[in-house]
């Protein structure tokens, strides 16, 4: 568990103080590699609570959660285009977090500004340390009020080296 204070300073003209506010984050890791098929596994979820002042509207979220799962299963492995051992993927993350998780208190209905997206991916991996990845992203966001969700998809492209 993180627990972290954070410190506002609010100054007028003739005064000035300092305000505490506290954060705290509890978040769970996990990550496997399926023996059979060497599908490597990792996930996150995260909880979050802030301390807003009760004179701000519910649309500033006081609490928080949400994760992800990814899923690489390589299908190729071998030396490719000089790279010894390089490995093509087949990958797919899963996504959801909500940025204010709770009810209104005047309606008890629940409050929304949720997010989950989907995304199926191949990368391609030349050495351990280095990652090309392209993905297709199928994401449905929900606002504030529980409206209907906006839907939107992308292609992304990606590059990571590790150190």
């Amino acid at each position: 568990m993180i627990n972290k204070v954070i410190a506002a300073l609010s100054c007028s003209s003739f005064l000035c103080f300092t305000v505490f506010r506290q954060l705290n984050v509890f978040a769970i890791d996990f990550n496997t590699t399926l023996p059979e098929l060497n599908t490597f596994i990792t996930g996150e979820w995260a909880w979050i609570n802030i301390d807003v002042p009760l004179t701000y509207s519910q649309q500033i979220g006081s609490k928080q959660q949400g994760g992800f799962a990814d899923f690489v299963q390589p299908i190729i492995k071998r030396n490719i285009l000089g790279w010894q051992n390089a490995t093509i993927n087949l990958a797919c993350r899963l996504e959801y977090v909500d940025w204010n998780v709770g009810r209104f208190n005047e309606t008890d209905e629940n409050i929304g500004d949720e997010l989950w997206s989907i995304m199926p991916g191949l990368s391609f991996r030349p050495r351990p340390q280095t990652v090309l990845r392209a993905n297709y992203r199928i994401q449905s966001q929900k606002d504030l009020l529980v409206n209907p969700p906006s839907r939107t998809a992308a292609i992304q492209f990606a590059t990571r080296p590790f150190a």
